[in-house]
């Protein structure tokens, strides 16, 4: 479930810095990942708090985890690289686990990464999808292992936090 977090974390409008000479720009919309988020049942036991990095250049997303007893705290950094063409994300957490993936603008306006490991059960690729949805974010993963079929890993749905 912290994988589906970022992306953060989620997930239509699109957002941009004003234009100056020099400054970061996002080349399309992250702001509807920015806000505070949980999810539904879980409100005292999950935050995901999505903000604006200096310029508009990412979104920072910093999530509290408790749902498995001792909170866990993971951040993750999501925005857009002019050098490559696509969205990047970076995700650290403080069991020392990290993961970077590269992300497409999808077809639910929202974004789409890609994500690739060894793990002991052996090569891992993910898709994660996070978009916007009438009460806040949808977030899904599937998993593909060792080169196998795809399947759906879970599902969430962010609310904002009240």
């Amino acid at each position: 479930m912290r994988y589906l977090t970022v992306l953060a974390a989620a997930s239509a409008a699109i957002a941009s810095a004003p234009s100056t000479a020099g400054a970061p720009q996002v080349e399309q919309g992250l702001a509807f990942l920015v806000g505070e988020w949980t999810v539904a049942g879980m409100e005292g036991r999950y935050l995901d708090s999505c903000t604006w990095f200096d310029d508009h250049a990412f979104v920072v997303c910093n999530t509290s985890d408790g749902r498995h007893g001792k909170p866990q705290h993971h951040v993750a950094a999501i925005g857009w690289s002019a050098q490559s063409g696509n969205y990047t994300y970076l995700a650290y957490g403080q069991d020392g686990s990290s993961r970077m993936e590269t992300c497409f603008a999808s077809d639910k306006k929202g974004l789409m990464c890609l994500g690739e490991r060894r793990g002991p059960d052996g090569y891992s690729q993910t898709r994660s999808h996070i978009w916007p949805t009438s009460t806040g974010l949808g977030i899904s993963q599937d998993r593909s292992l060792n080169g196998g079929p795809w399947s759906e890993v879970g599902q969430v749905a962010y609310i904002p936090m009240k």
